[in-house]
């Protein structure tokens, strides 16, 4: 999903925990690319703040949903 916001574009990617148990996933949270280039690195910057701010202990899994496709940590 994008946004124009103060003449740049912004991007946002959902972000889900998953429970395998239950076969659900719920949205946690939102990761938002602001970068205005690419600098070689933005994909795996934003899995690392993904990581850091959403999973909450090592057994947990969280997706990130770039575009159509779903990257699970």
């Amino acid at each position: 999903m994008s946004e124009r916001t103060r003449g740049c574009e912004v991007t946002t990617f959902a972000v889900y925990s998953v429970d395998k148990v239950r076969q659900r996933k719920v949205q946690v949270g939102t990761v938002v690319e602001r970068r205005r280039t690419d600098r070689g690195n933005n994909l795996s910057g934003l899995l690392k703040l993904a990581v850091s701010r959403f999973k909450e202990s090592p057994g947990q899994k969280i997706q990130i949903e770039f575009g159509g496709f779903l990257v699970e940590l």
